[in-house]
C-alpha cells in the first residue's frame, strides 16, 4: 500500500457508513488504511482520517485510528479537530470531542462550547470532560 492509496480509501468512506451498513470488505478496507499510517505516520492523513467517523465505533477501528491521530503534535491535529468540532455529521463531531481530551489546546474552547449544547448527550459530556482537559472550569 502507498501513502495515496491509503488517503484515497479513507476518502472514500467520508463519513464511514454506521456500523449496520457496513461490509466486511468496507471494514478491512478501511483497517488495512488505518493500520497503514499506523505504522507510516504522515501528517496528510490527520484530516481524511477525521473525516471518516460515524456515530458508531466501526467494531474498534475507530480506536485505532484515534491513536494514530494521537502520534501528532497539538499544532498538526488541532485544526482538523476545530473542523471536525463543526462538522454537520454527528459522528464526525462525536469522535472530535472525544479525541480532544488528548489535545489540550485554547483554540479548541470554542469550538467545544459548541458542543457542549449539541442534542447528543455524549457529545455534550465529551465536549464537557475536554475543556476541563485544557483547564477551563
Amino acid at each position: 500500500m502507498t501513502k495515496e492509496y491509503a488517503i484515497s480509501i479513507l476518502k472514500k468512506y467520508t463519513p464511514m457508513p454506521d456500523d449496520q451498513d457496513l461490509t466486511a470488505e468496507m471494514i478491512d478496507e478501511y483497517a488495512s488504511a488505518i493500520l497503514y499510517f499506523e505504522e507510516y505516520p504522515d501528517p496528510s492523513c490527520i484530516e481524511p482520517i477525521m473525516m471518516t467517523f460515524s456515530l458508531d465505533d466501526l467494531y474498534g477501528t475507530y480506536e485505532h485510528a484515534a491513536c494514530v491521530l494521537r502520534s501528532f503534535t497539538n499544532d498538526q491535529v488541532v485544526p482538523h479537530l476545530i473542523k471536525a468540532l463543526y462538522s454537520e455529521h454527528e459522528g464526525i463531531r462525536y469522535w472530535g470531542a472525544n479525541i480532544a481530551k488528548f489535545f489540550p489546546d485554547s483554540r479548541l474552547l470554542n469550538p467545544l462550547l459548541n458542543c457542549v449544547n449539541d442534542s447528543n448527550e455524549e457529545i455534550r459530556e465529551y465536549a464537557t470532560y475536554a475543556r476541563t482537559c485544557i483547564g477551563y472550569k
